[in-house]
C-alpha cells in the first residue's frame, strides 16, 4: 500500500462522512419514538468521563454485553473486532499485541517493557503473559490507539488496552452462566453483588474454564494447548453518607491455570527443500498408521542436569493482585484520585521449540539434524504501583486541567534452562548438544510526573496540551553456566549449549533513561454529533538487556530506549438521529531507535536490535448503523503502509525498506445482528455474525517468511425473552475451520509454527436476577 493510496483512502472517507453531515442535525427529539439507537459508551481514556464520540482520541469501547455476544474471552478474540489491533502469540507467556504496526515481541527478559500497555482497572500490568488471564465479569474494554505520552498510568509507545471490571452495586443481583462445547469445553462463571452494610457494597465474581487440547502429542499420547483455569475476584465499595463526594474500592483477584504446553509444527519455507524437522515429520507421517496431522507433534520428554526424572511439556501460571482505589471530591475545584496496587505471580513453562526430537519410537533417528531445542522458563514477579491524580471539575470556566504522579517498582526473578539433543557427531553442531542455565534477578523502577491544561477557545474549539517526564532505571544481576556440554548422543562434546559461549557469575547490569513526552490536541465541535481533531503526541519506551546473554560482556550491553512521534487527524460523526456512527483517523508515526526482537538461528537465541528508524502511515475507520429496529450492521477497517528505514541488524542483514514485522497491510471486520420475535416473545431471538480478515504479514524484519491473508467467521444465535431471566445461546468460532498461525520461528529452512484455534462450537445457558 503506497502513500498516495492511503491519502486517497483518507480523503474518500472524509468526503463521504462530510456528505453525510447534514444527517447529523436531525431533531433528537425522536429519542422516545420507539426506534432503536446506538448505545452510548462512556470511557475514561482521557482520565475523565466522556463518551467515545466526544473524546478527541482514537479509542474503541466494547461493553461487557458485546464481549458476551461475540464470545470475546481473551485478547486474541478481542483483536478480531477492533480496528488496528492484531495479535500473535509464541506461547501464553509471550503474548504479542500490535496496534498500528507497533508491537512487542518476546518480552522474556526481566528488563523488557511492553510497547502496548495493558491496564486492569487503571493498574498497569508489567508482564502480559504472567498477570493476565481470560476476561470475566467485565464492564467494558477500551482500546486506545497511538502513542500515549501523558495521561496513561504508564507511558506506552504504541497504545493501550484497558479492562474495567464490573463494580459492586448497592442493589442486590447476580448472574450465572454455564457453557459446554466441543473439545469437552466447559465454562462456568457468575457474580453476586449487593449492599452488605449501610454505604458498603460487595461483588464476588468467578470463572472456571476447562477444555481438551486443540493439538496432540502422539508420542506420549497427551493433549497439547489444553486448558484448566480458575479465576476469582472480590470487591468492596464504600460510599459513606457522612463523607461528601468520597468513595473507595478495595479489590482482590486471583488466577491459576495450567496445561500440557504448546504445540509446534515444522512447515518448510520451500517445500522442495524441507528443513530437518519437516523432513522428519514426513517420515513419521509415512510410517504412522493414519498419518501425522498438522495438529500432531512428538515433543518428547527430557531430563535436566541434577534431576532424577524426565520432564514433559508443561505450563502453569498463578497470580494475585490487590488494588485500593480512593476518590475524593474537593468541592467545585477538583477530584483527587489515588490508585495503589500490588501484584505478584509465578509462571513455569517447558516446551520443545521444534515440537520434535532427534529420535522417536516410530522412525528412530532417521533425520540426524532434527535436534531437540527445549526451553524451560521459571519466573516470579512482584510489582507495586502508585498513581495519584488531581482532575479539575467542570465549573463553567474556560480552563480544565489534570496533574499527577506515578511510581512503579518491579522485582523479577527468572531462571532459563536450554537443553539441546542432536544425533550428529559433526563438531560444527557442538552448540546444539548439552544444557545451559541462566539466572536473572532484575529490578525495574519507573517514576513520572505529568500534567495537562485545556482551554475552551470558543464555543466550538478546544485546545489542550500536556507533558510527562518519565525516568526508568533497570538493574540486576545475571549468571550463566554450562550445566552440561554434551548429550546422550555426544557425551564428550566440549562446547556449551547455545547461545552461551562462556560461564559468568553474578554479573551486574544497569541502565538509566529519562524522557519528556508532550502531547497537544486541537478539537473542533461545531454541533452535536460532529467532532474533528488534530493531535501530536510522543511516546517512549525504556531500554533493557538480553534475557540469555552469551557471556559476561553481553550481559552488560543494553539496547536503547525507543520513541515514536504521532501526527493524527480524526473525525467522529453521529448520524441519523443516533442510528449511525462513522469514526475515522489518519496518522503518521515516526519511529526512532525502534526495538526489534527476533529469534536468530545462528545463535538460537533472541536478539533485540535498535532499528535506526521506521515509518508508519495509516488510516482506520469504524462504522455502525441501525438500519431498522431489527437489523444492526457494524464494521471496521485499517490500511497500513510501514517501512524500516536504515536498519541493518546485528548479523549485518539489511532490512532497510522492508515492512514492519508481524503487521498486516490491511485488516477489516464486518458483522450484522438480526433480531426477531420468537415463541410469542418480542425481539427474543438474535442472530449475530462477524467476519474478520487480515492481509499478508511478514513474520520477521527480513521479510523472508510471511503469513498469507486469511479470514475467520464467527456466529451466535441467542434466545433471550425480555420478560424472562434466562437465555440460551448456540455459538461457533472459526466456523470454516481455517488453519492459521499465531507465530513462527525460522530454523534451517523450516518455519516452526504455532497454530491458532480450530473451529469451536457450543451451547451457553444464562440466568440473571
Amino acid at each position: 500500500m503506497k502513500l498516495k493510496q492511503l491519502l486517497v483512502s483518507t480523503s474518500l472517507v472524509t468526503a463521504l462522512t462530510a456528505l453525510a453531515a447534514p444527517a447529523i442535525a436531525q431533531d433528537a427529539a425522536g429519542a422516545d419514538d420507539g426506534k432503536r439507537r446506538l448505545d452510548t459508551i462512556t470511557v475514561t481514556a482521557q482520565r475523565r468521563e466522556s463518551t467515545v464520540q466526544d473524546s478527541a482520541i482514537a479509542v474503541t469501547g466494547v461493553t461487557g454485553d458485546n464481549l458476551e455476544k461475540d464470545r470475546i474471552l481473551n485478547y486474541s478474540d478481542l483483536a478480531r473486532s477492533i480496528s488496528s489491533l492484531s495479535y500473535t502469540e509464541n506461547s501464553p507467556l509471550d503474548q504479542e499485541f500490535n496496534i498500528r504496526g507497533i508491537t512487542n515481541t518476546r518480552l522474556d527478559a526481566p528488563s523488557s517493557d511492553q510497547s502496548v500497555g495493558i491496564f486492569i482497572d487503571d493498574v498497569y500490568i508489567g508482564r502480559s503473559g504472567l498477570l493476565n488471564a481470560d476476561f470475566f465479569d467485565v464492564d467494558r474494554v477500551e482500546v486506545i490507539r497511538g502513542p500515549q505520552g501523558v495521561l496513561l498510568g504508564r507511558n506506552v509507545v504504541g497504545g493501550a488496552i484497558s479492562i474495567y471490571t464490573a463494580e459492586p452495586e448497592f442493589d442486590f443481583g447476580g448472574a450465572f452462566n454455564a457453557e459446554f462445547g466441543n473439545y469437552d469445553a466447559r465454562l462456568f462463571n457468575g457474580h453476586l453483588t449487593g449492599e452488605i452494610a449501610p454505604g458498603l457494597a460487595a461483588r464476588i465474581s468467578f470463572q472456571s474454564r476447562t477444555r481438551d487440547g486443540y493439538n496432540r502429542d502422539v508420542q506420549d499420547r497427551r493433549d497439547l494447548d489444553d486448558l484448566d483455569s480458575i479465576q476469582f475476584r472480590g470487591q468492596l465499595l464504600w460510599e459513606p453518607s457522612s463523607i461528601q463526594d468520597f468513595r473507595t474500592k478495595l479489590s482482590f483477584d486471583y488466577m491459576d491455570d495450567s496445561s500440557n504446553g504448546i504445540h509446534r509444527v515444522a512447515i518448510p519455507t520451500d517445500p522442495a527443500a524441507p528443513g530437518p524437522w519437516s523432513a522428519a515429520r514426513a517420515l513419521v507421517d509415512a510410517a504412522l498408521p493414519g498419518g501425522l496431522g498438522v495438529r500432531d507433534s512428538l515433543p518428547g520428554t527430557f531430563r535436566f542436569v541434577g534431576e532424577s526424572f524426565d520432564r514433559g511439556q508443561e505450563l502453569t501460571r498463578e497470580a494475585f493482585g490487590v488494588t485500593l482505589d480512593i476518590e475524593k471530591g474537593l468541592g467545585e475545584v477538583a477530584t483527587f484520585k489515588s490508585i495503589t496496587a500490588y501484584r505478584a505471580g509465578e509462571a513455569y513453562s517447558l516446551y520443545n521449540q521444534p515440537g520434535f526430537g532427534p529420535s522417536n519410537p516410530i522412525v528412530g533417528s532417521a533425520v540426524p539434524l532434527a535436534f531437540a531445542s527445549v526451553v524451560n522458563e521459571d519466573e516470579e514477579i512482584r510489582q507495586f504501583t502508585q498513581e495519584v491524580r488531581l482532575v479539575s471539575n467542570e465549573n463553567g470556566g474556560p480552563f480544565d486541567w489534570i496533574i499527577g504522579a506515578y511510581l512503579q517498582e518491579d522485582d523479577i526473578d527468572k531462571v532459563d534452562r536450554f537443553l539441546y539433543e542432536i544425533d550428529s557427531p559433526v563438531p560444527a553442531f557442538g552448540a546444539l548438544s548439552g544444557e545451559s542455565n541462566w539466572t536473572n534477578n532484575g529490578e525495574n523502577s519507573n517514576r513520572a510526573v505529568f500534567g495537562q491544561l485545556g482551554f475552551q477557545l470558543s464555543d466550538t474549539i478546544h485546545l489542550s496540551a500536556g507533558v510527562r517526564w518519565s525516568r526508568d532505571k533497570k538493574s540486576g544481576v545475571a549468571s550463566g553456566r554450562a550445566a552440561a556440554t554434551g548429550d546422550r548422543y555426544n557425551p564428550s562434546d566440549p562446547t556449551p549449549a547455545a547461545p552461551l559461549i562462556s560461564d559468568f557469575t553474578d554479573v551486574p547490569y544497569s541502565t538509566k533513561s529519562s524522557e519528556l513526552t508532550p502531547q497537544a490536541t486541537i478539537e473542533w465541535k461545531p454541533q452535536d454529533g460532529l467532532l474533528a481533531y488534530f493531535t501530536y503526541s510522543k511516546g517512549y519506551k525504556g531500554g533493557g538487556f538480553e534475557d540469555t546473554p552469551a557471556n559476561a560482556t553481553a550481559a552488560t550491553i543494553a539496547y536503547d530506549p525507543e520513541t515514536a512521534q504521532n501526527f493524527e487527524l480524526g473525525l467522529k460523526l453521529e448520524l441519523f438521529d443516533g442510528r449511525g456512527r462513522i469514526n475515522t483517523a489518519g496518522f503518521l508515526i515516526d519511529y526512532k531507535d525502534l526495538q526489534v526482537t527476533q529469534t536468530d538461528d545462528g545463535c538460537l537465541c533472541n536478539i533485540t536490535d535498535n532499528a535506526a528508524d521506521a515509518r508508519i502511515l495509516g488510516v482506520e475507520t469504524e462504522m455502525q448503523f441501525v438500519v431498522t429496529n431489527n437489523l444492526f450492521l457494524f464494521g471496521a477497517a485499517t490500511l497500513l503502509d510501514t517501512e524500516y528505514k536504515d536498519f541493518v541488524d546485528s548479523n549485518g542483514l539489511v532490512n532497510t525498506g522492508n515492512r514492519l514485522q508481524r503487521t498486516p497491510g490491511y485488516q477489516f471486520n464486518v458483522g450484522a445482528e438480526v433480531t426477531t420475535d420468537f415463541l410469542g416473545h418480542p425481539d427474543a431471538l438474535t442472530l449475530r455474525g462477524s467476519y474478520a480478515r487480515q492481509g499478508k504479514l511478514y513474520w520477521l524484519p527480513d521479510n523472508f517468511q510471511h503469513e498469507n491473508p486469511y479470514g475467520l467467521l464467527d456466529a451466535r444465535l441467542t434466545y433471550a425473552p425480555e420478560d424472562q431471566n434466562y437465555s440460551l445461546s448456540l455459538w461457533g468460532k472459526n466456523l470454516t475451520d481455517k488453519l492459521y498461525r499465531t507465530n513462527i520461528v525460522a530454523f534451517f529452512g523450516d518455519e516452526v509454527s504455532t497454530l491458532g484455534a480450530p473451529r469451536t462450537w457450543g451451547i451457553s445457558l444464562g440466568y440473571s436476577f
